[in-house]
């Protein structure tokens, strides 16, 4: 996806081949949490198992295109679990839309994808209006791709906390 989604093909989606093939972009460890942040949104993994997880950063590093993609990758190593992380402002919708189109991209766009435990977290500075969360076609979309995944969607404001490793 760094420029062209014909990358991403040779390559397959693990901790592995991001830290081959985007090595600027992404950092792994075995720290008891894994946090991501930006302008005072974070999201935090708690790995209280010590996992080898690896923060991959997304937006304008593995895509530096001009698609909507989400922020971050969090990608625990041994088990293949991926949240696909998106710190927002207040644009829920906004939010829903980056995190399934780099999903869906990233299904189209690597060799072997998870067919299991793949997540979406959104972290927002506002709560988002309920009638959005439930009623909107762009959130039942989202939800429904990450369930055919084994995983859910889910979102916190200005902190996200509630996922183990």
């Amino acid at each position: 996806m760094n420029k062209s989604n014909e990358n991403l093909s040779s390559s397959s989606f693990s901790c592995l081949g991001f830290q081959k093939q985007y090595p600027h972009c992404c950092e792994c460890n075995r720290g008891k949490t894994v946090t991501v942040e930006e302008n005072k949104r974070k999201f935090i993994l708690d790995n209280a198992t010590a996992q080898q997880v690896c923060r991959i950063r997304i937006d304008g590093c593995v895509v530096d295109s001009q698609t909507k993609k989400c922020d971050f990758l969090v990608l625990v190593c041994e088990s293949k679990e991926a949240y696909f992380v998106e710190l927002k402002g207040k644009d829920f919708i906004s939010a829903v839309e980056q995190l399934t189109m780099t999903i869906q991209s990233f299904q189209r766009g690597w060799e072997v994808f998870p067919k299991q435990g793949v997540y979406a977290r959104a972290v927002l500075s506002q709560s988002p209006p309920a009638r959005a969360i439930e009623t909107d076609g762009k959130v039942k979309k989202l939800k429904s791709l990450v369930k055919s995944l084994g995983g859910n969607f889910e979102y916190g404001t200005k902190q996200y906390g509630n996922d183990k490793a």
